[in-house]
């Protein structure tokens, strides 16, 4: 029993030592030692050996604790980074306007906004019927800007623009994901179309669909939304865009104005349809709203059929270009085929003069012949369709993008 008292004892001095003096603690697992007894009874056996940490306390030592520190004011908690201060509503403000801008056209003036080098997002009952535009800058000077693609069931609309500073500021696109309900955000644009720089602010009122069929994912705001507004950014707190300003419900009707979601920008500059985001699904519907949604025009079908058109003869012509591969292929092998510059198809180097054969055997002259003629076929049917798609007022972006698909992307054909 004098053994079990005596080890007890050891653990509470242990215990002790642990909590108020962390320096000076055993190792782990033992036990300070017990005052030894010479009247402990023959029957017990003695206690086992312990060993001692160097230094550890005697039981009749008096423990103390050290003076808490108390760290200067203001100090943040020991180990504990301070949080960064998020930014300012008007630092986010001043950080987005340099990178909005406002579209000029023969029907009316709107807004948008750099999300690429030289790339402008903006709507596309802003852009309208035009293939060129005018835009103007934050600075106030003005370049001209082309329309390369537009999706009339999404409102969409990218123009791209020559010759600006890698310095032009750009906003970053974020997700219909991210957003909630009664959140702030604000809108920039062309108020009325004179107020370039136009700064609203509001809250998401709802997430809302175009109709009952419709992909098209819209915000709903109550934002002030003017007239010029169309196109411009809708931003959050931390100056991502989550949608893009397309109108606002008139009449006796206050502080209902609407966004196209921004993932719908993000598939579209992918080189995609302006696909709806997996939200959409969930988002209530509401009545067809106009003029963004309305109807397409018979210019905008008359374009959507030619672009069809350009496509599909596209297609047909890759086929024969595949063909052409082959055979270039195997005289580069036996001929010493040699190309400059890099092409989507090699052969394609003979329109500029950086295709030649180091070999000077007949038979390989008469088969580099035979691919000039080819390129020429091709080049000859491309030109007439390219003429033929201008004519149905398709888009340079367009024409880009079938090309690429179909591996026929060459830049002659944008000469």
């Amino acid at each position: 029993m004098l053994v079990g008292a005596l080890l007890m004892v050891g653990l509470a001095a242990y215990a002790a030592t642990r909590v108020f003096r962390p320096a000076t603690t055993p190792a782990a697992g033992a036990l300070l030692p017990a005052s030894s007894s010479s009247s402990a009874p023959a029957s017990v056996s003695p206690a086992p050996a312990v060993e001692t940490e160097a230094h550890a306390p005697a039981a009749e030592e008096t423990i103390t604790l050290d003076a808490p520190m108390t760290p200067p004011a203001g100090a943040p908690a020991v180990g504990v980074a301070p949080a960064a201060a998020p930014p300012s509503l008007e630092d986010v403000i001043g950080a987005a306007i340099p990178a909005v801008v406002s579209i000029e056209t023969r029907d009316g003036r709107g807004s948008g906004f750099f999300v690429n080098p030289g790339v402008i997002i903006t709507n596309n009952h802003v852009v309208a019927g035009n293939i060129s535009v005018t835009v103007r800058l934050p600075s106030g000077s003005s370049v001209p800007g082309r329309v390369e693609r537009k999706s009339s069931d999404f409102d969409l609309a990218i123009v791209r623009v020559d010759g600006l500073p890698a310095t032009q500021p750009m906003l970053q696109l974020g997700s219909a994901a991210d957003v909630r309900v009664g959140q702030e955000v604000i809108a920039i644009g062309l108020a009325m179309g004179q107020f370039q720089g136009t700064v609203t602010r509001g809250i998401i009122s709802a997430l809302r669909r175009a109709g009952p069929a419709s992909g098209v994912l819209l915000l709903q705001t109550d934002a002030a939304i003017n007239p010029g507004n169309s196109g411009g950014p809708l931003i959050d707190r931390s100056g991502k865009v989550v949608g893009i300003t397309t109108l606002k419900v008139t009449g006796i009707a206050e502080s209902l104005g609407f966004a196209v979601a921004a993932d719908h920008a993000l598939s579209f500059l992918a080189g995609g349809s302006a696909q709806a985001p997996a939200i959409a699904a969930n988002a209530p519907s509401s009545a067809p709203l106009a003029p963004a949604f309305s109807p397409r025009s018979e210019a905008e079908v008359k374009r959507e059929q030619g672009l069809q058109v350009f496509d599909q003869s596209v297609r047909a012509i890759a086929t024969r270009a595949a063909q052409v591969d082959a055979y270039w292929m195997q005289i580069k092998r036996e001929c010493g085929g040699r190309v400059s510059g890099a092409y989507t198809r090699e052969w394609f180097a003979i329109w500029d003069n950086r295709l030649s054969i180091t070999s000077s055997d007949p038979g390989c002259l008469s088969a580099l012949n035979t691919v000039r003629q080819a390129a020429a076929q091709v080049r000859s049917v491309m030109v007439n369709l390219h003429e033929d798609a201008r004519r149905a007022g398709v888009y340079p972006g367009d024409l880009r993008q079938t090309r690429s698909k179909h591996q026929l992307d060459w830049a002659g054909w944008d000469r």
